[in-house]
């Protein structure tokens, strides 16, 4: 549990509560006063959006000038929505605002076979990771992708952890149903793909369900096979480029990123081990850091040139940076730790196995990598790492990494 039951009175609950509920309330304040033009990304995805509307679906998704290499997902509500948003700023921002709400409670929901008290305290510590922020507060494509991949979490955990030893209408139910919303997710964000393995896994591992294995796959593949048929491929014609060869040091930025994620949702998660080990890893940070990082990109630049210097907002990047390297690899090995412990929980080691995948899916990204990328793990990242005891620092996180978060979406809308 979160808190015992003799805990659920006491104030640090309520402290949460209200710290929770202000974070989500200054969310909608910077959505509500933002510029009332498109910024950062915004104009690519709503001009597929607009093309959809005009031309179709199938032109608009193999138009040479498409500049979004998302699925249509995003573009399909936000063309549905077009005769409310005008798909004009701020008006299609919220969108993404609904979308977190349901988010954090599609996270509470699930978290009630693992947490008999206040499952929504473990959710809603999804606030406290800063990059998350973006992209709740702009017309970007991760949210409405992360929604369909929270859901078919939703929908798999009552497979997993049921104690039905026979397979019923019930059953064969939710398989669908988690089948259709992995489809959706992948139409939002190519990238949850890499999920498929990891349930491939369970029709060897969890034999005696094998057919909702197979019929999750199976609804999968109906639900957005047709996209990859109509592209040739992962990616739009007019964005290939951006999938070409594999980029391992961004496997090392996303370690850097969900380890920053986890430090603001559970730092007890990671465990350093003794005082050698972490002397250790902090070189071995240093020499990866240095091989890795873009010197002339620290983290969060848009926000650190805000305050200071460009070379001294390099500097202090490196340093963020190379710190961030080795809380990730740390990250690394405590999830492989996790993997061993669970390893005889087919729900547990499930989630392990997809959080490692959608941490290792950025190598795939050739061009670039964004922070935004770790976004479609936070999901799963919040159910794998929820604290199971009372954590009396949990709202001092939620305060701090929303701060930071909306300080980040602030520098976005002025870029």
């Amino acid at each position: 549990m979160i808190f015992s039951g003799s805990d659920s009175l006491h104030k640090p609950n309520h402290l949460l509560l209200v710290t929770g509920v202000s974070c989500i309330a200054l969310l909608a304040i910077l959505i509500g006063i933002s510029p009332k033009h498109l910024c950062y990304d915004e104009p690519y995805h709503l001009g597929l959006a607009e093309a959809v509307g005009k031309s179709g679906l199938q032109a608009a998704l193999t138009a040479p000038d498409n500049q979004s290499a998302a699925g249509p997902l995003f573009p399909i509500i936000h063309s549905t929505l077009s005769s409310v948003t005008k798909l004009a700023a701020p008006s299609v921002r919220w969108v993404n605002f609904i979308c977190l709400i349901l988010v954090i409670g599609m996270i509470s929901f699930t978290l009630r076979n693992e947490v008999s008290n206040h499952p929504w305290a473990g959710s809603i510590g999804i606030l406290a990771v800063p990059f998350l922020w973006p992209a709740a507060g702009m017309a970007l494509t991760e949210m409405p992708a992360l929604l369909a991949f929270t859901g078919f979490l939703f929908c798999f955990s009552h497979i997993l952890t049921s104690k039905e030893k026979e397979i019923s209408r019930k059953s064969i139910t939710w398989a669908a149903l988690a089948g259709a919303a992995l489809g959706v997710s992948i139409l939002g964000r190519q990238t949850y793909l890499i999920i498929l393995p990891a349930v491939a896994v369970l029709v060897y591992t969890v034999p005696q369900k094998r057919i909702l294995w197979c019929l999750c796959l199976l609804i999968t593949g109906i639900t957005c096979g047709w996209l990859f048929l109509l592209w040739g491929g992962l990616l739009p014609p007019s964005q290939s480029v951006v999938g070409e060869g594999l980029r391992f040091d961004h496997g090392i930025l996303s370690l850097s990123y969900v380890a920053a994620a986890t430090l603001f949702i559970n730092p007890r998660w990671m465990k350093p081990g003794s005082l050698s080990s972490v002397i250790i890893l902090s070189a071995i940070a240093v020499v990866v850091a240095w091989l890795t990082r873009d010197y002339s990109s620290p983290p969060a630049k848009s926000l650190l040139l805000r305050f200071f210097s460009e070379p001294l907002a390099r500097a202090i990047g490196f340093c963020i940076g190379t710190f961030l390297t080795g809380a990730g690899l740390l990250w690394g090995w405590s999830a492989i730790q996790k993997v061993w412990h669970d390893r005889f929980d087919p729900w547990r080691t499930f989630l392990h196995l997809t959080l490692l995948a959608l941490v290792a899916a950025p190598v795939k990204v050739s061009h670039l990598f964004s922070s935004r990328y770790v976004v479609g793990a936070l999901g799963v990242l919040v159910l794998v790492t929820t604290p199971s005891g009372r954590d009396r620092w949990i709202a001092a996180r939620l305060f701090l990494g929303s701060s930071l978060g909306g300080a980040l979406l602030w520098t976005y809308y002025q870029a």
